[in-house]
């Protein structure tokens, strides 16, 4: 009795220490640690770097903090281990955790208006896992930190969805997991424990893919914030330049997907942005211009709005698409000629560009259906007239007197555009990524002594001869082309392909393109870059550390496209299942439903029958395994009792088995962990949480010994033992 008391005051004072505080092995610190390194590392590039720092000192605290306590406890141990269990050394008291707290979330506030909504609550989320590990004293704490780190390794989905930064994610999430599994079944093998998450994971899978697809997507109620540094790809200014210093860079725009054949690639003209106003030194939105687009900003880009607007003549067949833009924090998109859309977030403005209602910071996926035969603007308003005839007469004279002489030479306005693109055929012009420097993006300096430059000094030359020559034009800038993946049947665009050309307005013909790179390098615009243009790019992209020599191989670029397709695919059915498409599937299936064809939902809904019935037989394996060792030490006593070894009804196990001991003691060490684990398994709670994480490896070791069992007895008959 009074050593049963005794065990239970210690019991008791056990439990009351365990309320207060816990203990951890150092492995699983120094893992809390790790991941919240490589759960921060997911968002790193929307941290400010103010935060950057403080969590950078918080980890290298616990790192340095947990180090020492981990030597004293090894140093206090009786034997020598490689891991110890202590409890989380208090680095910080209460009062100044929650005077941290207070200036990090008042620092959050000031910081929001330049952060947006969205990033400040992301940096809030990312302060409290940074503080939550300072204090790791309840059971409760260690369930808020793993948590808290779930929830920051998924919120990096939000700015990047291709299909291996989510696999990297759901692998994030699976070692938060397993802190838990470390904690609540500390003896359970870590492979074990990895087969139980894939387990469960499977088993959520339905329920996830109903929830996808039939759940309502609403539209997220935040906003990234404008900052001017996150903006990429083309800018709505444009000097003398800036083009060609994107086309290195191999960073993808957006990717499309055509229902039917592709155009050729000299019809791949995406349109993004319509420039028409020049200071002598930059293109850029006139305010006349943008005064216009803000009142027509709110037009929807609808075929049926555009079939009831005076300003456009509608013909010929439609080309339909699906483009999938990546993330540019602008919110003008990319069309061809002249391009409609059924989507309630796109809109279209006076200078027929498509555009987003909001910003585009995130991967997004919209329909097109493109009309190139279309006339634009076959009657031009006085106020669009002067706009685009006006420029800087003083900027370049030189231009400005070769445009008088075409006029004078000619008075037809085709035959004078083809005039200039002959000039600029066979006068020694020349398309180079390199273009020399001219001083104040001089126009004169370019068109009558350098004659070398990229796409922009062509488009801006010629644009500024046709005004004054008194031809009304603009600068289109946007992309050409793109790259053929035929792994996945879609077209890649990438900054590289930015391009510049120009518009003229010419009577009854409306906005027609020209562009004078084609004159000066045809090959640019009918198959992309030109060899020549290719080895400029090779020579400027190659370096020390250049990966170019192994891009050139053809193993490496098969590779990249499949690699490339299985993206695009995860990200044209997945990250493009928007709740406009969801919408449709709806009315899709009500629509089916009503007119009785109820074949496929009713081979839907028995394949959900199967899959319920296939997880609930494999939950109920772990009960079959407890009764299968109660079946596996049966089949032993049968087995022996067929070599004459027969177990008496009296017998107790432990009798049984000093019994073989006596008469065949070859056969003793298997019998005896055979027998002990049925007592094992026969007299303790079943429920108990050790039995359940040992029960496959002591269902796999009795399996072992009695094929060991079974090869000694039949030895043992043919006399060779």
């Amino acid at each position: 009795m009074n050593g049963r008391g005794m065990s239970n005051a210690k019991s008791k004072n056990s439990n009351k220490h365990s309320s207060k505080s816990i203990i951890l092995n150092s492995k699983l610190f120094f893992a809390l640690l790790v991941l919240q390194l490589l759960n921060l590392l997911t968002l790193v590039t929307q941290f400010h770097w103010l935060y950057i720092l403080f969590a950078s000192i918080a980890l290298a605290t616990q790192f340095v903090v947990h180090v020492k306590a981990m030597r004293q406890a090894l140093l206090n141990a009786s034997i020598n281990q490689t891991s110890c269990y202590y409890s989380a050394p208090s680095i910080l008291p209460s009062w100044a955790i929650l005077l941290l707290a207070i200036a990090g979330s008042v620092a959050i506030a000031i910081a929001g208006r330049e952060l947006g909504l969205l990033l400040s609550m992301i940096h809030l989320l990312c302060f409290a896992y940074s503080l939550k590990v300072f204090e790791i004293t309840k059971r409760k704490d260690l369930y808020q930190v793993v948590v808290l780190g779930v929830f920051v390794a998924t919120s990096s989905l939000i700015f990047v969805q291709s299909i291996y930064f989510s696999l990297a994610v759901i692998v994030l999430v699976f070692a938060n997991f397993i802190i838990l599994l470390r904690f609540f079944a500390p003896s359970m093998l870590l492979l074990t424990q990895i087969k139980l998450l894939i387990k469960l994971s499977l088993y959520a899978i339905p329920f996830a893919v109903v929830l996808f697809v039939a759940f309502p997507k609403l539209s997220p109620l935040w906003q990234v914030p404008k900052a001017k540094a996150a903006k990429v790809g083309l800018s709505d200014q444009v000097k003398i330049g800036d083009i060609a210093q994107l086309a290195l860079s191999n960073e993808l725009a957006f990717r499309v997907s055509f229902e039917n054949s592709s155009p050729a690639h000299a019809q791949l003209y995406w349109r993004a942005l319509v420039l028409d106003d020049f200071d002598g030194i930059t293109w850029q939105q006139a305010a006349q211009s943008n005064r216009l687009r803000q009142q027509q900003g709110n037009n929807l880009a609808h075929l049926s709005n555009a079939s009831n607007v005076e300003n456009i003549v509608l013909r010929g067949e439609g080309i339909a698409y699906q483009v999938i833009a990546e993330p540019s924090f602008q919110s003008w998109l990319f069309a061809l000629d002249f391009a409609t859309s059924e989507q309630a977030n796109i809109g279209q403005r006076s200078d027929f560009a498509l555009f987003y209602h909001g910003i585009i910071s995130q991967t997004i996926s919209y329909q097109v259906t493109s009309y190139p035969e279309t006339i634009l603007a076959p009657e031009l308003t006085p106020s669009m007239r002067s706009l685009n005839l006006s420029l800087n007469s003083q900027s370049n004279p030189k231009l400005t007197a070769k445009a008088q002489q075409l006029r004078q030479r000619y008075s037809d306005d085709r035959a004078l555009i083809n005039q200039l693109l002959t000039d600029f055929n066979q006068n020694n012009y020349y398309y180079t990524l390199q273009p020399p420097s001219i001083q104040n993006n001089s126009l004169d300096e370019f068109y009558f002594q350098t004659r070398a430059g990229f796409c922009e000094h062509y488009a801006s030359a010629f644009t500024y001869l046709m005004r004054a020559a008194g031809i009304p034009s603009r600068m289109v800038v946007g992309y050409l082309g793109g790259e053929f993946n035929p792994n996945g049947n879609y077209l890649s665009v990438y900054q590289r392909n930015a391009h510049a050309w120009t518009e003229v307005w010419l009577p009854e013909q409306g906005w027609q393109r020209v562009d004078p790179t084609a004159a000066v390098d045809p090959e640019r615009v009918e198959r992309g870059f030109s060899s020549d243009l290719m080895q400029q790019y090779a020579d400027l992209s190659s370096g020390m550390f250049s990966m170019q020599p192994l891009k050139t191989m053809q193993w490496y670029k098969q590779l990249k496209m499949q690699i490339e397709a299985i993206d695009y695919q995860w990200t044209r059915w997945v990250i493009g299942y928007t709740g406009q498409k969801q919408s449709q599937l709806m009315k899709q299936l009500l629509t089916r439903l009503t007119q009785g064809k109820v074949m496929e939902y009713f081979l839907l809904c028995l394949a959900s029958v199967v899959l319920l019935i296939i997880a609930y037989k494999v939950s109920a394996v772990r009960g079959k395994k407890h009764h299968e060792i109660k079946q596996l030490y049966l089949k032993t006593l049968a087995l022996m009792s067929q070599h004459n070894v027969v177990k008496e009804h009296a017998m107790t196990g432990e009798k049984f088995t000093a019994f073989i001991g006596e008469n065949r003691p070859e056969l003793l060490v298997d019998f005896a962990v055979i027998s002990d684990c049925f007592q094992k398994y026969s007299y303790q709670n079943s429920s108990d949480e050790h039995n359940k994480s040992s029960l496959n490896h002591d269902l796999s070791i009795l399996k072992y010994h009695y094929r060991r069992l079974r090869w000694h007895l039949w030895l043992a008959k043919l006399g060779i033992k």
